[in-house]
């Protein structure tokens, strides 16, 4: 009799314990709601850079956009996935990225019959991969413990849809097909897509819709001094207009092909394209004193708090430009295998 109670306690013990490391391993860790995976002008760019804390989790243009972290002095490199990523947004447990390995260079047999697109959470904790969205999207951003992105299928084309980081509530949030790059307290601002180029401000929570720039734009990205944008019916100039839609300010009066923006809205980023002075330069908007970086045809430009990032166009190599001394430096990080 006792060794059929102690058998018992053992199993359920056992069944209880598993049903505890089952519960702790599908556990899932929410957000402030006012909490942003990723800066604007680096989603905008592509999302291959984001830091968070005292890392940097980036698609490392040495490995055809593996997965990879590194220290923010770009020391500590470390390979997390061969899978190409990009959109990246991290919180405080998670990082989000969407799958692009129909996009590699080199693809194996596994990837065109596993996965190949899709948005993915990485736990930062112990590297546990869940799926999100299994399906084809573009840009995505973390807002709270909501995934927004531009969703795409063959019948209604580009859409902006969501789904929570837990799985849930996911749908259609507009038939415009928006890059939700950025969200600042609770409004996405978007240029228009579907009927027209003008900024709009769509409030998340309530629906609501309305223009700040009848003109056609690009790229805005909402910061506390305004909304940045690049003004396609002004010679693609970047402007800065207030949150009413008023006092626009030219700050940029060249043709921009892209930019990005320090988050102390200190230093302004941007391409010039279009002529024979193609160049990127470093704007302080404290002084307006414009200096070049390089001259060249340059994409793809990141920001994080040491460095900024930025790719020739040709993708022959990417650049590290250090902030604190404005020396600039080809970014090859190592080639890894994955533990």
């Amino acid at each position: 009799m006792k060794k059929t109670i102690i058998f018992l306690l053992v199993v359920a013990l056992v069944i209880g314990g598993f049903a505890a490391l089952t519960h702790y391993a599908n556990k899932v860790y929410y957000n402030e709601d006012d909490t942003t995976g990723n800066t604007a002008g680096n989603l905008y760019n592509g999302g291959l850079y984001c830091e968070i804390g005292d890392t940097i989790y980036f698609a490392n243009p040495s490995d055809d956009g593996a997965f990879y972290s590194m220290d923010t002095d770009c020391t500590n490199v470390k390979k997390l996935s061969t899978d190409k990523v990009a959109s990246l947004n991290a919180d405080e447990h998670y990082v989000y990225y969407s799958l692009r390995n129909y996009a590699k260079e080199n693809i194996s047999v596994s990837v065109l019959t596993f996965r190949n697109t899709g948005i993915y959470r990485y736990a930062r904790k112990n590297g546990r991969v869940a799926m999100l969205f299994d399906g084809a999207n573009a840009v995505s951003c973390l807002y709270g413990n909501t995934i927004y992105y531009q969703h795409y299928d063959t019948k209604t084309a580009i859409q902006l849809h969501k789904v929570d980081i837990d799985k849930k509530n996911a749908g259609l949030v507009n038939t415009d097909g928006m890059v939700p790059a950025s969200i600042y307290n609770g409004v996405l601002y978007y240029a228009g897509d579907e009927k027209d180029h003008y900024i709009h401000a769509l409030n998340l929570a309530t629906g609501s819709n309305s223009v700040l720039v009848h003109a056609n734009s690009s790229m805005p990205i909402a910061m506390p001094g305004g909304i940045y944008y690049i003004a396609m019916n002004d010679g693609y100039a970047i402007y800065r207009v207030g949150y009413d839609g008023s006092g626009p300010e030219k700050l940029v009066d060249e043709f921009c092909f892209t930019y990005n923006i320090t988050p102390d809205e200190h230093y302004l980023f941007y391409q010039i394209d279009g002529g024979n002075d193609n160049r990127i330069v470093r704007l302080d908007l404290t002084t307006g004193i414009a200096q070049t970086i390089m001259d060249g045809n340059f994409k793809q430009i990141h920001v994080t708090s040491r460095y900024v990032f930025f790719s020739d166009f040709d993708d022959t190599h990417t650049y590290a430009y250090q902030r604190s001394d404005g020396t600039v430096n080809i970014f090859e990080p190592p080639v890894l295998e994955t533990k």
